[in-house]
């Protein structure tokens, strides 16, 4: 059944997984049980997820690029009566200890984010994997999505809805009939006519040899140029920051009036510049902003759908011994950037995406014109918090965590962002080609913890 033609920030995705740029978005919450039996939490996740279907309907949805316009078509229910779920058993050597654990969950979400999706009429754009050890009450829900249909906030909107129907609570329902395409439901409003003009033409009308003259990308985006159509390997490290470090940490961001994901990105782009051995580098990021609140009528943070746009900034950092007390200035520079950006181009950038006829050919013409491949040194996605209780005693949800594949024609690195029961959990995804010592990503993400800890107390 036809649904809708798909709007530009949708045919974004749609490309990137037509030219194998990216794969898939992928989140996981971890589960606590007084005791653990795999047929019973199979059968109530089963009747959940089925619920779930039924209150987020764009789990129904695919595309058809058959036509002449790229569609998104309703898949029949029937689809669901075999459900796409996978089960994975930890091996025995990781239940003696959480971290353990965590590395094997880890090791199952970065295979998730190499592996994409099929355009059909028979399967969906989604999938669920219960990963459990019949030696521990410890497992995890992973979640993967196609981007087309969902976004960072679509999948804690998913577990939302999941738990809500675990928890024998009442769920919103989200119809396709009120599935409208997100450029249609952002007002139209122009930044000053200069700015969106130079915006146009760099990113779409000039062609490469004169753009890279008139606009030249001078920021650091690795030291490896991409050749022809290699492709790479997602992987990904991670870190996490408990209660009681977030609670500080947010106090301290609000003392000196910045924000936890501004400190996040500071730290990230300081750890660049010392284990990277970088002097008086500059570095380009992109944050994704999340733009259901400008939406006419405003959209749910609990319903699916992709309502995403970014904001560009760029910072300086000078070469220095002690790069610690750039911190908080950077931080403070970061939010003023990015708020200046919110105001005046991130909704306009939505609205120029409809200039754009080819998206295949966009995406592929952009990776051969930035520098090394990238627009950027760094995206960054920051879903903010999310708070999952039970009323029932026998269990609780731990903690959760999202990433993403790494994107071909975004950044060198994409930080994934998300707080979950007070814990915050930070993803770092990049292509295994992208870097000469992988080693040296353990060290960034183990000395962003690091400065993040040392700023609290500076």
């Amino acid at each position: 059944m036809d649904h809708r033609i798909i709007s530009p920030i949708e045919m974004y995705s749609v490309a990137r997984h037509n030219t194998h740029f990216y794969k898939s978005v992928v989140f996981y919450l971890r589960f606590k049980t007084l005791s653990f039996s795999l047929s019973q939490w199979t059968e109530r996740i089963e009747k959940c997820l089925r619920l779930t279907i039924n209150a987020q309907a764009r789990l129904r949805l695919q595309v058809d690029l058959s036509r002449k316009e790229p569609f998104f078509i309703i898949l029949p229910i029937n689809v669901f009566d075999c459900l796409p779920i996978k089960i994975i058993e930890r091996t025995n050597n990781y239940y003696d200890h959480d971290d353990q654990q965590e590395e094997f969950l880890d090791k199952i979400i970065e295979n998730e984010t190499n592996t994409g999706f099929t355009y059909n009429q028979y399967s969906p754009l989604w999938r669920l994997i219960i990963i459990f050890s019949s030696n521990s009450n410890i497992f995890d829900i992973i979640l993967t999505l196609n981007h087309a249909i969902g976004d960072g906030i679509s999948g804690m909107a998913f577990f939302t809805t999941f738990i809500e129907c675990l928890t024998d609570k009442s769920t919103l329902t989200f119809s396709l009939n009120d599935d409208r395409p997100m450029n249609e439901l952002i007002p139209s409003r122009l930044p000053p006519f200069s700015s969106l003009l130079l915006k146009i033409i760099e990113k779409i009308l000039l062609p490469k040899f004169l753009s890279q003259y008139f606009f030249p990308k001078t920021y650091w985006t690795g030291n490896i140029q991409i050749i022809g159509n290699d492709l790479s390997k997602t992987r990904l490290v991670s870190f996490k920051l408990s209660n009681q470090l977030l609670d500080l940490l947010h106090k301290k961001c609000q003392f000196e009036k910045t924000t936890i994901h501004t400190a996040i990105l500071s730290s990230f782009l300081l750890s660049i510049t010392e284990i990277m051995g970088k002097k008086n580098v500059e570095l380009s990021c992109n944050t994704a902003v999340n733009t259901r609140r400008y939406c006419q009528p405003i959209e749910s943070n609990k319903k699916m759908g992709v309502f995403v746009s970014g904001a560009d900034s760029y910072h300086y950092i000078p070469y220095r011994n002690n790069l610690i007390d750039l911190f908080w200035p950077l931080a403070r520079q970061i939010k003023e950037q990015i708020n200046k950006e919110i105001e005046h181009s991130v909704l306009p950038l939505i609205q120029s995406l409809k200039f754009i006829s080819n998206w295949n050919q966009f995406l592929i013409d952009q990776r051969k014109s930035l520098p090394n491949g990238y627009q950027h040194t760094v995206d960054i996605s920051n879903i903010l918090g999310w708070s999952f209780h039970s009323n029932d005693p026998s269990w609780n949800i731990i903690h959760g965590g999202f990433t993403q594949s790494a994107n071909t024609v975004g950044s060198l690195f994409t930080l994934s962002v998300v707080t979950v029961n007070d814990i915050l959990k930070v993803y770092i995804s990049f292509h295994e080609h992208s870097i000469e010592n992988i080693e040296q990503v353990n060290f960034i993400k183990d000395r962003m913890k690091q400065i993040l800890i040392d700023a609290i107390y500076l």
